[in-house]
């Protein structure tokens, strides 16, 4: 009789436990989709807003070009102001340069994937390669960059969160298309050389670089953080 009463009580225990862990499972991949849900819906909500924040600056430019008709000295200014923007990133720009695309390495992955030593880090670009790639490029004289579309100005950041590599605080995933605006053949012997580029192709990482004679680089849809600016009380004239 004790014999069968344990037998059932270790039933009943191994039922509760399995009961457990799939309720727990449950959980847990319910939590995880609905987190997944917040981070697309706040992503959304962010190209949104960068979309309006372009157009609006769009309309300002309308605004202000329509104000200097027939005043030489506003003409003066408004040149200054749309040669400030070009430096800032806040304007659309075209030339020849140089499209560099970094993507991870599948195939090495899966080669190493059984090896006693393997270590799946050693198998994706991480943030240090396009910030080495970047770098690189200044030096040869970049008049702008943009990674996956979004455009790089003097407060972009490129960092690491977990697998995830944020450019603008936006999420990327790989390939990486990096496309620059400057000489082509100094950009070329700069990036080929580098510090990054001929390490990733040695490693075997399927990057890429082409010469092109003419690019097309974004404005920087992202807001601009105003610390120290404060607004002038009064007549606009004293500006």
């Amino acid at each position: 009789m004790i014999t069968v009463v344990s037998l059932l009580s270790g039933v009943l225990m191994a039922w509760q436990y399995g009961t457990l862990t799939v309720i727990q499972a449950e959980t847990s991949q319910s939590r995880k989709s609905a987190l997944t849900a917040v981070i697309q819906d706040l992503e959304a909500e962010t190209a949104r807003m960068e979309e309006n924040i372009l157009a609006l600056r769009g309309q300002l430019d309308q605004l202000q070009r329509a104000q200097v008709d027939g005043s030489d000295e506003l003409s003066v200014l408004q040149a200054e102001l749309i040669e400030l923007k070009n430096l800032a990133g806040l304007t659309e720009i075209t030339g020849p340069g140089v499209t560099v695309v970094l993507d991870d390495n599948r195939s090495g992955a899966e080669a190493a994937r059984l090896l006693p030593d393997y270590n799946p880090e050693n198998f994706i670009i991480h943030d240090k390669d396009i910030r080495w790639l970047v770098n690189d490029a200044k030096r040869g004289g970049a008049g702008a960059i943009a990674i996956n579309g979004h455009r790089l100005v003097n407060i972009s950041e490129i960092r690491c969160v977990g697998p995830v590599i944020f450019i603008n605080s936006t999420r990327m995933a790989p390939p990486y298309v990096v496309k620059i605006i400057g000489d082509p053949d100094t950009l070329e012997q700069l990036i080929s050389t580098g510090d990054a580029f001929p390490i990733l192709k040695w490693e075997d990482f399927p990057v890429k670089l082409t010469k092109e004679a003419s690019i097309t680089i974004p404005a920087y849809k992202g807001s601009l953080p105003l610390n120290y600016i404060k607004p002038i009380d009064g007549d606009s004239s004293r500006l």
